[in-house]
C-alpha cells in the first residue's frame, strides 16, 4: 500500500472554533491517516466574507495517507458533514462553517478537474492559508509555481490580520 504525504488546512468560524478542529482532527486521524505534523491555531478575519463576520481560526497540518485524491475528498466531505457543515456548494459567496477542511497539497501531483483541484487554486492568494503552512513546512516547493511556502508568503498581497494565538 503506497503512502502519500498531504497537506490540509482546516478552518472554523462558527460555534465552538477549537472544539470544531479538535472534532475534525479527531476525525481525521481515524479516517484519513496519520497526523505528522500540525501548526499552531491562526486566528484571522474571514476572506472575502462580510466584515462582521466572525473571525476564523485555522490550522495546517501534514498528514500521510493511503488514500487516492478521490476518497481522500469523500473522507473530507464526510467529516464536514459530521461536524455539522451544510452543503460545501456555494450559495451566494462564503458562508459562515462550524468546520472547511480544504486540501492544499497531495504528495507533488498536480490535478484539475471538476470536481478537484490540486494544489489548492487559491493558496497562494490567502495569508491565513500560508501562514500555518509556512510554520509546519516553509520549505516545501509548491509543483506549479516552484517557489517555496516562505517565499510565497514573502509575494502574497493578501492584507487581512493573521496571528498565532495560544487557546
Amino acid at each position: 500500500m503506497q503512502e502519500h504525504h498531504i497537506f490540509l488546512l482546516q478552518g472554523s468560524n462558527k460555534e465552538n472554533r477549537k472544539n470544531n478542529l479538535e472534532n475534525s482532527l479527531s476525525l481525521i486521524s481515524n479516517n484519513i491517516g496519520t497526523i505528522l505534523k500540525k501548526s499552531s491555531y491562526f486566528e484571522s478575519q474571514a476572506w472575502n466574507m462580510n466584515k462582521n463576520t466572525y473571525p476564523f481560526y485555522n490550522r495546517a497540518l501534514h498528514i500521510k495517507t493511503s488514500l487516492n485524491p478521490m476518497c481522500l475528498l469523500q473522507e473530507i466531505h464526510n467529516i464536514e458533514f459530521f461536524i455539522g457543515r451544510e452543503n460545501k456548494k456555494k450559495k451566494e459567496g462564503y458562508q459562515d462553517r462550524e468546520i472547511d477542511i480544504d486540501i492544499i497539497f497531495y504528495d507533488n501531483i498536480i490535478i484539475h478537474s471538476l470536481i478537484l483541484t490540486i494544489p489548492h487554486p487559491l493558496f497562494h492568494l490567502r495569508r491565513f492559508a500560508l501562514e500555518p503552512m509556512c510554520e509546519i513546512t516553509p520549505n516545501k516547493n509548491h509543483p506549479i509555481f516552484n517557489f517555496t511556502i516562505l517565499e510565497i508568503l514573502g509575494l502574497c498581497i493578501d492584507k487581512l490580520k493573521i496571528k498565532k494565538i495560544n487557546i
